[in-house]
């Protein structure tokens, strides 16, 4: 009897949520299809109602939907093989029309061509050209404020390589694209590392983040110049002090340095 009564105590320990969460590691609940991370085998998870995984969701990609996560990135930069449909620009996720649950928008900050695994709703909100969708309605108040915290999606993918859809067409009238808001730079994530200097060579911060009248340059060996603009290659950051630059060489881990002329 004193041992039936061990094993009882055993099985009931084994089942708590403390027990779990330090054998097996905290269970995580997602719906929908999302990314699986690479050291945990990597791939996609085609699982399309709500789970649960051992393994945390990052705050860029994912969006809380009650007490799950969903995934609102691009998911053939991890290898997804289904169903795709191409947009441009930032957009508006209906959430309950992918996964169910209550009524929920959440927002995609993606800039450029990229693929979801859904459709957008049915409405005038989206324009449907060259095989892409454009978001052309008026975005909400929310959808601006919380632009800052989630536009460095952006740089988190430029490293990525996977075939993105490709749009050549012209955006319709009213796309997203094209508004002050969303074309002014808000703030961009920091680049690990990356530092500001100053005239002389020497460091004289860290860089932060990408504000109004900032320069950004890409990494040799091609350099462009612009307000706010990163064309291509890793995100460098650059604070506007008087001939301070950084170009963050990430082959080498180098900095260099020189001066940029006011256009």
């Amino acid at each position: 009897m004193r041992h039936q009564w061990i094993l009882v105590v055993l099985v009931l320990f084994a089942a708590s949520p403390a027990f779990a969460d330090h054998k097996f590691g905290r269970q995580v609940r997602f719906a929908g299809i999302h990314p699986i991370p690479k050291n945990e085998g990597g791939g996609i998870c085609y699982i399309e109602g709500p789970h649960v995984h051992i393994y945390a969701a990052n705050k860029l990609e994912y969006r809380a939907h009650g007490d799950d996560h969903v995934f609102v990135g691009d998911p053939v930069a991890y290898g997804y093989d289904g169903p795709k449909y191409a947009y441009k620009g930032p957009h508006p996720i209906h959430v309950e029309a992918v996964v169910g649950g209550d009524p929920d928008v959440e927002y995609c900050y993606i800039e450029g061509p990229h693929y979801h695994y859904f459709e957008p709703p049915d409405g005038d909100d989206f324009k449907l050209a060259g095989n892409a969708y454009f978001y052309v309605g008026t975005p909400a108040p929310v959808m601006v404020q919380a632009r800052p915290q989630y536009v460095g999606i952006n740089a988190y993918y430029r490293p990525f390589v996977y075939t993105r859809p490709v749009v050549e067409v012209e955006a319709p009238d009213g796309w997203i694209g094209a508004r002050a808001d969303f074309v002014t730079p808000g703030v961009v994530v920091e680049t690990p590392g990356a530092v500001v200097v100053d005239h002389r060579g020497e460091v004289v911060g860290p860089a932060v983040g990408v504000e109004a009248g900032v320069h950004v340059a890409v990494p040799m060996p091609s350099i462009a110049v612009g307000v706010g603009v990163n064309i291509g290659g890793p995100a460098v950051i650059v604070h506007d002090r008087p001939g301070a630059v950084i170009i963050h060489d990430e082959g080498h881990g180098k900095f260099k340095h020189g001066k940029f002329k006011r256009h």
